[in-house]
């Protein structure tokens, strides 16, 4: 900044003042040495914003199936704020459709869908997307446009030569939706990533224990109409884990051992071709006469008439024996539900 001095105004105690001299304007960047500054500056920038898209994408491979600590982790809003400060681009497609994946993994199915669905926006060819965005559907049990992806995703593999590398699942609920038909009312019963308040509360007074000593499995509950099944597992070294209903206010045991492990979020099967699927949960549970963990299941079936989730040993054997079983005619089904 350089100062001119010039006479004082009339009246004014001194003789001069000075004011600032702007008749010369900066020069512009043209010299060699200006220009490597500049563009060390700019990939410097460009550096702290990558950096601070990996670290955060780093966190979310390490905490996403910690569900009670991903429950507060930021998602959505972080990468919103990021692409709004920087913009998206197309250098950074392989960071957020990790994001999207572990998002997906752990039952944030709407927030994977929305970056999924701006990957695919910002470019259409991007095989692995379409993936993901299907099995992102699939949880939210929105089977219909699950599948479209799913054969987007087999075209593009097949267009690249890849076909031997499609994964089985997407073959096998390809072949499941061709059973069901279009206008079936399966398409309402929903995948939910953790269980509703009221539930939980009702889980805590019902064992006299804080929310915090719980460990709800992602994509761990059913519902359709008001009732919720659901699974959780508890902080504790025995390894307990349960199966509640939540059916017009009524909290419904349906499964408890120790110990046992969920093997993964509970499956909608539509084996016995009724109206709407079975829910079906696999575990491994404790046996003692054998003094090893072995295979179990619980199913359940929706009952239209009761508006409610009801369980059945019945139906858990045929599953447990893939079928080989005479079908299940439900009458040992159990359901617990209040008025509402």
């Amino acid at each position: 900044m350089r100062l001119r001095k010039i006479p004082s105004p009339a009246g004014a105690p001194q003789p001069y003042c000075y004011m600032v001299d702007d008749s010369r304007k900066p020069d512009s960047c043209n010299t060699a040495d200006c220009k490597t500054k500049k563009e060390l500056v700019q990939r410097l920038d460009l550096s702290i914003k990558t950096e601070a898209l990996i670290e955060f994408k780093n966190a979310t491979a390490r905490l996403y199936l910690d569900e009670k600590r991903f429950r507060s982790f930021p998602k959505r809003s972080f990468v919103e704020r990021h692409i709004k400060l920087n913009g998206y681009s197309k250098a950074d497609q392989q960071f957020y459709n990790d994001i999207a994946y572990y998002w997906q993994q752990a039952g944030f199915n709407d927030d994977a869908i929305w970056l999924l669905e701006i990957l695919i926006t910002n470019n259409p060819e991007r095989t692995v997307t379409y993936l993901n965005l299907a099995d992102a559907y699939w949880g939210r049990n929105e089977k219909r446009i699950a599948s479209g992806h799913y054969k987007k995703y087999s075209e593009l593999m097949v267009l690249s030569g890849k076909q031997r590398k499609i994964p089985e699942r997407v073959k096998k609920r390809s072949e499941e939706l061709d059973d069901v038909p279009a206008n079936a009312a399966s398409a309402t019963l929903q995948v939910e990533p953790k269980l509703p308040p009221a539930m939980i509360a009702a889980i805590e007074e019902e064992n006299h224990m804080s929310a915090q000593e719980l460990r709800l499995i992602p994509n761990g509950s059913v519902s359709l109409k008001g009732s919720v099944v659901g699974a959780v597992a508890y902080e504790d070294s025995i390894g307990n884990c349960s199966i509640y209903t939540y059916q017009g206010g009524v909290l419904g045991n349906v499964f408890s051992n120790a110990p046992c492990k969920f093997t993964g979020p509970p499956k909608l099967k539509s084996d016995r071709k009724a109206a709407l699927p079975d829910v079906v949960y696999e575990l491994e549970v404790y046996l003692p006469n054998r003094g090893a963990m072995v295979n179990h299941i619980v199913a359940l079936y929706f009952d239209a008439e009761k508006n409610a989730f009801c369980s059945s040993s019945s139906l858990a054997d045929w599953y447990l024996s893939k079928g080989k079983n005479s079908t299940p005619d439900l009458q040992d089904g159990t359901c617990e539900v209040g008025a509402g």
